[in-house]
């Protein structure tokens, strides 16, 4: 893999599934990704734009933004867009683990690099507030 930064710049097809077992449900994220230049040569920005489907329910507009930083340390550090911290993922090895604890919930992430042109990213939930799995993946739009 090339510097994550450089690798993850450009735009992307992304499908997302949810299953959240408190619930019962089951839903489905369609849409894209884009990993777009800052001002800053260190940070991307992240948007992705995506219609939330399923369970019966009327589809709605989603979006997330993000920024990922190559500070010096190994890995990226991924941030929420009001800057705090979110998750440091070192994929050097094309596969990453890391955890965000956001009280009373924890966040567990793997990345994996699939190939080129694909990666996934799956989140596991848990907590007394959530419990549920998010796996996204993604392929570069050309």
């Amino acid at each position: 893999m090339t510097e994550p930064l450089t690798w993850f710049a450009g735009r992307w097809a992304m499908e997302r599934r949810l299953d959240d077992r408190r619930a019962g449900r089951a839903c489905t994220v369609t849409g894209t990704a884009d990993f777009t230049a800052t001002d800053d040569d260190d940070v991307l920005a992240y948007a992705e734009v995506g219609t939330l489907t399923g369970d019966g329910q009327p589809s709605a507009a989603v979006e997330r933004h993000l920024t990922l930083h190559d500070d010096g340390a190994p890995g990226v550090l991924v941030r929420f867009a009001d800057g705090r911290e979110y998750v440091r993922l070192e994929l050097s090895g094309g596969y990453a683990e890391g955890v965000h604890h956001c009280a009373p919930d924890t966040y567990r992430i793997t990345v994996r690099v699939d190939d080129d042109d694909a990666w996934t990213e799956t989140w596991h939930v848990t907590g007394p507030a959530k419990d549920y799995t998010a796996v996204t993946r993604y392929r570069r739009r050309t």
